[in-house]
């Protein structure tokens, strides 16, 4: 004898994927959103749209990227110095002045006993300074030690030998003499006149 009807389970238990009610909810929210676009593209507008975006990036990468077959822009070259090219500097030394008889040239010895070859005009006359104190200003040439010389200052204020100073010598009553009878004697009386 069969019976039509089923007994229920005693037990039952179902297991169902949690991630599942997530992906079926998130369906339902993000089904009704969202943004729908449909355009036409011409090839010519196509090949326009892209050449001027490969113009911009272009544009960019030849401030960052160094192709050396691909020139964009011509910059100008630093060519080293070379001793025939001479670099001068405007600036000033002090330091004792010094002739050289066999050249007829003249030097300027630094504090740092550094020697520097001296150009000088034909209209500053140093031969009155030659083993003094100066201050030199010109154009000065680092490579050659060499310093065109615009202007110079005499630094040295004493003269070179000593110079005697006259003095007036006093002749007869000795100097303490004369100043005690100058200093007055105090009394203990007052007097009035």
């Amino acid at each position: 004898m069969t019976s039509s009807l089923q007994e229920p389970p005693l037990v039952d238990v179902k297991v169902t994927n949690p991630v599942t009610y997530l992906r079926l909810w998130w369906d339902r929210v993000m089904g009704k959103e969202g943004v729908y676009f449909s355009f036409r593209i011409h090839p010519i507008t196509a090949f326009l749209i892209a050449f001027g975006f490969a113009t911009a990036f272009i544009g960019v990468g030849r401030y960052s990227i160094n192709i050396p077959f691909l020139k964009y822009q011509v910059l100008p070259t630093i060519k080293p110095t070379t001793s025939a090219e001479v670099i001068w500097k405007e600036t000033a030394f002090t330091g004792k002045l010094q002739l050289s008889l066999t050249t007829n040239k003249y030097f300027l010895i630094t504090t740092s006993s550094e020697a520097i070859t001296l150009d000088v005009p034909s209209n500053l006359d140093l031969i009155t300074l030659v083993g003094k104190r100066i201050f030199a200003i010109g154009q000065y040439n680092k490579t050659e030690r060499f310093l065109k010389v615009f202007d110079i200052k005499d630094l040295e204020v004493l003269p070179r030998t000593p110079v005697p100073i006259p003095t007036i010598e006093a002749i007869g009553t000795p100097v303490a003499e004369i100043n005690s009878s100058a200093i007055p004697i105090p009394t203990d009386t007052i007097e009035t006149q």
